[in-house]
């Protein structure tokens, strides 16, 4: 993957409440050559539409009515009617914190991205995503989906996961604690607080 005409073929499912945020999204992805996005603003239709149609990948918010994101993920991990099991998932929210990163992990994420995004960081985690996916284990109750055991040893030489996660705080991200993260996830934080031109910031 990585052409326009390949991106054009991969079905992309969005799911947020926020018009804004659909709109952006939805902007940044056509700008990257995607031409399948399907948005959703209620959790529970998106869930029946993942049922029924092969998504390539999903991005849910955490925060939205009648059904969450973190409990949408492990209702879609723990069902066999999803029309593609091994669809991946990537969590997205502006306020994201160790337990928001544990609940994550126990509900079956793939990723998680956090507001504000650039262009460039959502790239990167949409190629990730499509091209280099985890691998995937069922477990006993009923889940199917990413095993982050597998990927443990590979992030544990990566010194910067020694630094445990805190929440996020405005004018305080460094380089380090871009890159920090909790076994399985591949998270970053905005540096700065510091508005670039280039980048357009989903609220």
């Amino acid at each position: 993957m990585g052409s326009v005409a390949t991106w054009a073929d991969v079905r992309v499912c969005i799911v947020d409440d926020s018009r804004h945020f659909q709109n952006l999204f939805r902007t940044l992805l056509r700008g990257m050559g995607f031409r399948r996005v399907d948005v959703f603003g209620d959790a529970v239709e998106a869930r029946t539409f993942v049922s029924e149609t092969p998504v390539d990948v999903a991005f849910v918010d955490v925060m939205m009515p009648r059904l969450n994101g973190i409990d949408w993920v492990r209702s879609v991990r723990r069902t066999t009617l999803l029309a593609n099991p091994t669809m991946p998932i990537a969590l997205v929210s502006g306020h994201v914190d160790r337990r928001v990163l544990e609940a994550a992990i126990a509900a079956g994420v793939d990723d998680v991205l956090v507001k504000p995004l650039a262009p460039s960081t959502l790239h990167r985690h949409v190629a990730r995503l499509l091209r280099h996916p985890l691998p995937y284990v069922r477990g006993t109750d009923g889940y199917f989906g990413p095993d982050m055991q597998s990927v443990l040893p590979r992030l544990r030489r990566d010194a910067a996961f020694a630094t445990p996660l805190r929440a996020a705080q405005p004018g305080d991200l460094g380089e380090r604690a871009a890159r920090r993260s909790l076994p399985g996830l591949h998270v970053e934080l905005r540096r700065r607080t510091d508005y670039d031109a280039e980048q357009t910031f989903l609220d």
